[in-house]
């Protein structure tokens, strides 16, 4: 049944809890040797990786649902006597390395297999298989899964300390009233911020149903490994609701300083407004095409209009002072 697995990215077979790489060429030579459990990682992307799991009797109807859906986004487990299986969150990335966003990895395993798939290229599966391929020990397919999930917490962990520090740097510019940052800056650390929260709230959400009464399968190996990932979930779900909560604190403290910097604008533009109206009302009056107008045949009557006009503007600015609407 597993002389041939098409489309596999990775596999081990461990024994003792070291592992040998395994390739669909070479895992038929083997399986003969001894093991104690087997890991298989293979890839939605290939059609061949979707027919090895519809033809592999060792799952159970719902977990071969779940290993070949490949848009499936909900964080869960299910327990089984022997096992489990469910969908894993972990940081997509792309051939150059660089992380895209969060992903999805299904899995199911019991006492002697573990299958993970992906659509994706994943980087938390990946440094679990550089660590295994240079010497790592894994005792179990649950110890796997535990360290997938440390995997994907520690990536996250990283990441939440450097949003913090450009956060706390971004929060030191805006309190020392520096004008060049704007709420513009903000967008994509809130977005990522808020992303990062979702993916633990949905991560506790998925434990707790697991361990509620109505769920649990008695000695299910997973179990006992449960309330410590339920422990990281809640932890840094607080601590990226809180930087999310920052964030939300400073992107309303950068608009409030726009809306005043706006609102001096506005103040200042109505009060040359205000000066000049009563100056822009007799230019306006002296431009008229009609007879009578004072100074028209003085040779000294332009300089007259324009000292009327800027002794209006003069008065205007007495007057607002006086009603102290000029400071």
């Amino acid at each position: 049944m597993l002389e041939r697995c098409a489309g596999l990215v990775f596999g081990f077979l461990f024994h003792e809890g070291r592992a040998s790489r395994v390739s669909d060429e070479s895992l038929a030579a083997h399986l003969d040797q001894p093991r104690d459990w087997i890991w298989l990682h293979l890839s939605l992307a290939d059609h061949r990786a979707k027919r090895f799991i519809e033809g592999l009797d060792l799952l159970p109807a719902p977990a071969r649902g779940l290993l070949l859906a490949p848009r499936e986004e909900r964080i869960q487990f299910h327990l089984t006597a022997t096992g489990a299986y469910g969908v894993l969150p972990d940081i997509e990335r792309d051939f150059a390395d660089h992380s895209l966003g969060t992903g999805r990895l299904a899995f199911w395993f019991d006492a002697g297999h573990l299958v993970t798939t992906r659509l994706h290229a994943m980087r938390g599966v990946e440094h679990v298989r550089q660590a295994v391929a240079g010497g790592g020990t894994l005792a179990a397919p649950v110890m796997a899964l535990v360290r997938l999930q440390e995997e994907f917490v520690g990536l996250v962990e990283q990441r939440l300390v450097a949003l913090g520090s450009e956060l706390g740097r971004i929060e030191d510019e805006v309190l020392a009233d520096r004008d060049h940052i704007g709420r513009d800056v903000l967008g994509p650390l809130r977005r990522e911020l808020s992303r990062y929260a979702r993916e633990f709230s949905a991560l506790r959400g998925a434990i707790h149903r697991a361990m509620s009464a109505r769920y649990v399968v008695q000695g299910g190996p997973l179990l006992e490994q449960l309330p410590l990932l339920l422990q990281e979930a809640e932890d840094f779900e607080r601590d990226a609701a809180a930087l999310s909560e920052r964030s939300r604190l400073l992107y309303e403290e950068i608009g409030s300083r726009l809306a005043d910097r706006s609102n001096r604008a506005l103040s200042a533009l109505t009060v040359i407004s205000t000066l000049l109206l009563p100056a822009t009302f007799v230019v306006g009056a002296f431009g008229m095409n009609v007879g009578g107008i004072p100074w028209a045949q003085s040779p000294e009557g332009f300089w007259a209009a324009v000292g009327f006009c800027f002794l209006l503007v003069l008065s205007g600015w007495g007057l607002l002072r006086r009603f102290r609407i000029l400071p």
